[in-house]
């Protein structure tokens, strides 16, 4: 079975520079170059080391690439006007000529709920109405819509997206609500990238089946957070206790289901939990032929056929960066995945 591969763009950034950003914008220009199918960009508000805008951030993106997909991973799709963020997506469809696909989820914070306008009790319901409102506007003119939580007299929303009948919606989450309403009102299901296999497992369990009421063919993206390098023991005794620790310290932040709060309370009992145990499946690390061999096990035992790696990604949110490793290291592992594992999944 083919695997085609995503990544997570680090938010680098040089606020003395005259294009501050210019370090991200070529780490997308080199995944493009090794053969990535989507680049993806993360979304928060109020975290240094994340986008309040994502979408702005993506139209610089498509304007500075070719070939490879743009997208969110993920947009917190519930706190803002759907109708807003369909004209604003459609924007970047037409920037890109068709290759933006927009990756929502609910989120963990409710002060950005808070601030924003919206309720983060209602989190779940509003994504459900605002899936639904931005298909609608996006395939239908002159439409209008009375909701729970929006409401808008008749409309055409313009630009008028380039993709057919809309870009790609990717609805993340691991709760089995969640799970069903990437079934029922998603283009794909996006899992992880904390999560456990077995937490993946289960939830594929509940996207196979919602997808079967659907009679749609299910399509899913694993997330990974990743550190590939040439040197294996390099990777195991250096970075991987280090990435792992400022893992943990910011999946206590979000935290979502059982088997990671247990994970927790054996750490906090005094278990000696090492970082591989950790990491053993639920990061890809180590050298090239790990990288593969982990990636293989996943594809045969979820039949996953689109991997998204984060490298150096998801350290706490207020460090800076939010992410482990400089431009060179990064766009180290970008080529060396690009070289040495994208073609054993070819």
């Amino acid at each position: 079975m083919c695997v085609r591969f995503s990544l997570s763009l680090p938010l680098l950034k040089d606020r003395s520079a005259t294009d501050p950003y210019r370090e991200t914008y070529d780490l997308a220009v080199i995944a493009e170059e090794c053969g990535f199918d989507t680049v993806t960009i993360g979304h928060h508000h109020f975290m240094p080391g994340n986008l309040a805008d994502p979408l702005t951030f993506l139209a610089a993106v498509a304007a500075r690439t070719s070939t490879v997909r743009v997208g969110t991973g993920i947009f917190q799709l519930p706190i803002h006007n759907p109708v807003r963020v369909a004209e604003q997506v459609a924007t970047i469809d037409e920037v890109s000529g068709g290759r933006v696909s927009l990756g929502v989820g609910l989120g963990w914070w409710p002060l950005e709920y808070e601030v924003m306008g919206s309720d983060f009790a209602t989190r779940g319901a509003r994504m459900e109405e605002a899936l639904a409102i931005m298909k609608q506007v996006w395939t239908e003119e002159r439409t209008s819509f009375s909701g729970r939580f929006w409401s808008f007299p008749e409309l055409t929303v313009h630009p008028r997206p380039v993709q057919q009948p809309h870009p790609p919606l990717w609805v993340a989450g691991v709760a089995d609500a969640a799970v069903d309403r990437a079934a029922r009102l998603g283009d794909a299901w996006v899992c992880g990238p904390v999560q456990s296999l077995a937490k993946a497992q289960s939830c594929l369990e509940v996207y196979r089946a919602g997808c079967d009421r659907e009679a749609r063919a299910p399509a899913w993206i694993l997330r990974r957070y990743a550190w590939v390098g040439a040197d294996r023991r390099h990777v195991m005794d250096e970075v991987l206790p280090a990435y792992v620790d400022g893992l943990m310290e910011h999946w206590r932040e979000s935290v979502e289901d059982d088997v990671e709060r247990a994970l927790f309370a054996r750490i906090d009992a005094g278990d000696d939990v090492g970082p591989e145990e950790i990491a053993a499946d639920r990061l890809v690390y180590g050298a090239p032929d790990d990288a593969v061999a982990q990636i293989a096990r996943y594809r045969d035992l979820t039949g996953c056929d689109h991997v998204h790696l984060a490298f150096g990604a998801g350290l706490p949110a207020d460090t800076g960066m939010a992410s482990l490793g400089d431009f060179a290291d990064i766009a180290t592992m970008i080529r060396l995945v690009g070289r040495k594992v994208i073609p054993a999944f070819a």
